[in-house]
């Protein structure tokens, strides 16, 4: 039997990475209309806040629930959907998939083989 090593993951370290880098653990951000709106992230966010998403009945709840009532009410004056809110979060959770733990894009694995069909 080999002996193997794994790796501890610090995850201290990676929050407060994350929060150097976008100036929050727990939110990410997008813009709309010239300005920036906070959204609660869907990764680090509390057990709570999450068990609380399975009471959502619809696109608008979700989006409301993710940037919080008053910032909702603001986003939809400026001219923001619900939709645009979804659209927002599965861009953050795409590029999340795609950051390694560096915080660099992950190459997609290719078979050789399978570009030589083409």
């Amino acid at each position: 039997m080999e002996n193997t090593t794994v790796a501890t993951i610090d995850m201290d370290a990676i929050l407060a990475q994350r929060e150097e880098a976008t100036g929050s653990a727990d939110t990410f951000s997008f813009t709309f209309k010239g300005q920036e709106w906070v959204c609660t992230d869907p990764i680090t966010a509390a057990d709570d806040w999450k068990d609380g998403l399975l009471d959502l009945d619809n696109d608008v709840e979700v989006a409301e629930y993710y940037l919080g009532e008053d910032q909702y009410a603001r986003f939809v004056e400026a001219g923001g959907r619900a939709g645009y809110v979804i659209l927002a979060i599965n861009q953050y959770m795409q590029q999340m998939r795609q950051e390694n733990e560096e915080g660099r894009p992950t190459r997609r694995r290719t078979s050789s083989a399978k570009r030589r069909k083409r």
